[in-house]
């Protein structure tokens, strides 16, 4: 398997675009003779979370196939997300979030939800909005490393149970009961000192993570020869199903019994199809797969700063202009924020890994 799978990466792409059209949604409503046009497009779109968390669950575990070190297991990590938060995240402060408390702030820069008394998996989302799933990355990647410690050829599995057995244990106790609802976190008394932290990892939308690996560990360990022709009927079988999901909204809600199961039923299409034929390579689709990530932590912020600020022209245009204007925006400044942020913060990383491995080189030379 390629460090860069191109239906993961694909899916990564049109995850990221599906939520930022997601946001946009209301501008396409009430404007045409069908009212509900931007629901019927995209209420959906929400869908890219749960698909993200999957791909990122399947991703560690690639990333980390040949990497034992701890270390830069971490520094790829850091490089990879914060830099390009950090700067979204003080440009919000400065303009459309500085009437924020304090306290709110703070919460935010560390990846705090507002509110853990709020209904799961949001708790009141982050101040820069999309981030509140950043909290569970970052949560998903600490119990990774700690698996990593104990052992590398099992981490997958060892993670996996560090991941599931809080939601379990908690939500028995709790809650007398075990539920894949993503608004069934513990029912833990807000007098609990670790309130927070014990409805947090009972959220059952972290199961997502472990679907990924789960992926992961079939499609690179199982050896299996799928015909050309069953992977063909697999793609368009799974992809029929979510579309008619997508649609209907019959499964429609964050969590694995929901979103998340439509999304891993494409996942699992695309999956077999690229294992078996394999996706062409398609430099729109790879651009995006690239910026999605920019562009899924930086959108928000145009969205409150239009609302805000109601510019003329943002004001004078209406319906499919202003939906186009927004994406052309958003894609625009992900493009920049990828080039200028995440590609050279990256690269920094990718020189301190070298460092560390050349500093373990030398010791073990020295031993």
């Amino acid at each position: 398997m390629n460090n860069k799978i191109l239906s993961i990466h694909y899916l990564r792409g049109i995850a990221g675009l599906m939520v930022v059209l997601f946001h946009f949604r209301g501008y396409l409503n009430d404007v045409y003779s069908q009212k509900d046009l931007g629901l019927i497009l995209f209420k959906s779109g929400a869908f890219g979370v749960d698909l993200f968390f999957m791909i990122s669950g399947f991703i560690i575990a690639l990333s980390t196939r040949n990497v034992t070190s701890k270390a830069i297991f971490a520094v790829r990590r850091f490089f990879r997300i914060y830099p390009a938060f950090i700067l979204v995240f003080i440009f919000g402060i400065l303009t459309v979030y500085s009437s924020e408390p304090t306290i709110n702030i703070i919460k935010g820069m560390f990846f705090i939800h507002r509110d853990y008394s709020t209904t799961s998996p949001e708790f009141g989302l982050n101040v820069l909005g999309p981030a509140w799933t950043l909290t569970y990355e970052i949560y998903f990647y600490s119990l990774f490393v700690l698996a990593m410690c104990f052992t590398h050829r099992y981490r997958t599995i060892l993670s996996s149970i560090f991941l599931l057995a809080p939601i379990v244990t908690l939500q028995l106790y709790y809650n007398g009961q075990l539920s894949l609802n993503s608004s069934a976190a513990a029912n833990v008394s807000p007098d609990n000192i670790a309130f927070g932290l014990l409805r947090f990892m009972s959220s059952p939308i972290i199961t997502e993570f472990v679907v990924g690996m789960i992926f992961y560990e079939i499609f690179s360990r199982v050896r299996f020869t799928i015909k050309n022709e069953v992977a063909v009927f697999a793609l368009f079988v799974c992809s029929g199903f979510f579309i008619t999901c997508y649609f209907s909204n019959s499964l429609f809600g964050f969590g694995l019994n929901k979103f998340g199961l439509m999304s891993a039923v494409l996942l699992f299409g695309f999956l077999i199809y690229d294992k078996s034929i394999g996706f062409k390579e398609n430099k729109l689709l790879i651009f995006l797969g690239d910026i999605s990530f920019s562009i899924y932590i930086s959108h928000y912020v145009f969205i409150s700063m239009m609302n805000l600020y109601k510019p003329d022209f943002y004001m004078q245009i209406t319906g499919w202009g202003r939906f186009f204007m927004m994406t052309t925006i958003t894609i625009s400044v992900g493009t920049l924020v990828h080039f200028y942020v995440e590609k050279p913060f990256i690269l920094i990383g990718k020189r301190i890994e070298k460092s560390i491995s050349n500093l373990r080189s030398g010791q073990a030379v020295t031993a």
